[in-house]
């Protein structure tokens, strides 16, 4: 049965589960997705604290018309305020983070203020809390802190860290077998031959994978044999996930689909109604999920990133899974055939705030150029027939999100 796309995509996601969690240290965090809630362990400020250099005074003492003050002292970030106080017509000169001493309510910038060093003239009212950070404003001790199914980022360590919180548990990182197959593929690791072409498909697969956060296993190049790849096959133990390359298409020699039945795979399906990538397949071997990808490069990656990226940024425990799409303008002419939904790769740019995608010279699916140029796939549905015309708005997919936003 053929499929269309968005209803794989969701097949494919009803049958991905996330995966089992692991503590590790906050400081070897980065990246990993967030599998517990935390509870924080500070207060953050620990107690009132000056936002700016200054005088810590009491609000009630100030006035429109001015007042000095005696300064008592000096507190600096850091200093233990515990003994110290200020009664009326009192204040303490105060640098940026310091603990406010007991009485002080308020601080005024000290260039707002002769800068006394004994005494001090405050010409001004000051209002009650003015530059004042409070105890527990940005965090209280006993807050519930809940990222879980969020990428941690620099900011989540630094909230982690503020909390007191060195250790947290993480969704483990998926273990994915790569493999490419084909009589005409070389692992780029072998000797040279003109005859034959690098595997550039698992190489760039592998990347894409890491990046994501998965442990990647290249298991190699197979050759278009039986016996080979159902040996390679049996193998692979312990995987959270089989990615191949090549092999599923309906050639004499493709054979993912000849030993699936020796192996006990259990394809869910295995041609889906689109362009690039109509042979791919997605089932089983006991409770493995295996994506079959078809051997044109284009096509290999763009089923690596509509379908394979979702599934594993599922199993690992994100939040947000699936492939999020932007509106677009077509920035030139497109001649669609009907039948079938078909992904485009673009080049979008921004002009006057709005997002342009200008399609690649040619859509061939063995044109790698057109990974390294474009940054989108732009989605024609089935209802696209003919000339699809310059500033028609389509769905695209981004996946190179710096060349678009910097």
């Amino acid at each position: 049965m053929i499929l269309e796309a968005d209803d794989a995509v969701n097949i494919v996601l009803e049958n991905i589960k996330p995966i089992g969690l692991e503590r590790i240290s906050i400081f070897e965090s980065l990246n990993r997705i967030a599998g517990e809630k935390i509870t924080s362990r500070r207060n953050l400020p620990p107690y009132d604290t000056s936002a700016m250099d200054g005088y810590a005074l009491k609000s009630a003492d100030t006035s429109d018309n001015g007042v000095t003050l005696k300064v008592k002292g000096v507190i600096a970030a850091g200093n233990n305020v515990s003994s110290l106080s200020i009664e009326n017509g009192e204040c303490y000169r105060i640098m940026t983070g310091a603990f406010l001493p007991m009485g002080a309510d308020s601080v005024i910038q000290h260039e707002l203020t002769d800068n006394g060093k004994e005494n001090v003239n405050i010409p001004q009212k000051v209002k009650n809390g003015f530059c004042v950070r409070y105890k527990g404003e940005d965090l209280k001790e006993g807050d519930v802190i809940d990222r879980i199914g969020e990428r941690l980022s620099p900011y989540h360590i630094g909230r982690y860290v503020s909390a007191g919180i060195f250790y947290t548990s993480v969704y483990r990182k998926p273990r994915i077998a790569l493999i490419s197959t084909g009589n005409e593929i070389a692992d780029p690791a072998v000797q040279d031959k003109a005859d034959m072409i690098f595997d550039s498909n698992s190489q760039m697969a592998s990347l894409f994978f890491k990046q994501l956060g998965a442990d990647v296993s290249y298991i190699g190049v197979i050759p278009d044999d039986k016996d080979a790849l159902l040996n390679t096959f049996k193998t692979l133990k312990n995987f959270d996930m089989i990615v191949t390359s090549a092999g599923i298409s309906a050639g004499d020699f493709d054979y993912m689909n000849l030993i699936a039945d020796k192996l006990g795979i259990k394809w869910i399906f295995d041609r889906i109604n689109q362009k690039p990538g109509q042979h791919m397949s997605f089932g089983f071997m006991g409770d493995t999920p295996i994506f079959a990808c078809p051997g044109n490069p284009v096509s290999a990656m763009f089923c690596n990133f509509y379908y394979v990226k979702p599934a594993l940024q599922k199993m690992m425990g994100l939040k947000e899974y699936r492939n999020k799409p932007v509106s677009v303008i077509l920035g030139a002419d497109v001649t669609k055939k009907k039948g079938r939904v078909q992904f485009d790769r673009v080049k979008i740019v921004i002009e006057n705030g709005k997002l342009v995608a200008y399609p690649f010279t040619t859509q061939d699916s063995h044109i790698i150029e057109s990974l390294v140029s474009a940054n989108a796939y732009a989605k024609f549905t089935n209802k696209m027939i003919g000339t699809v015309a310059k500033g028609t708005e389509l769905s695209a997919y981004i996946f190179n999100s710096e060349q678009v936003f910097g």
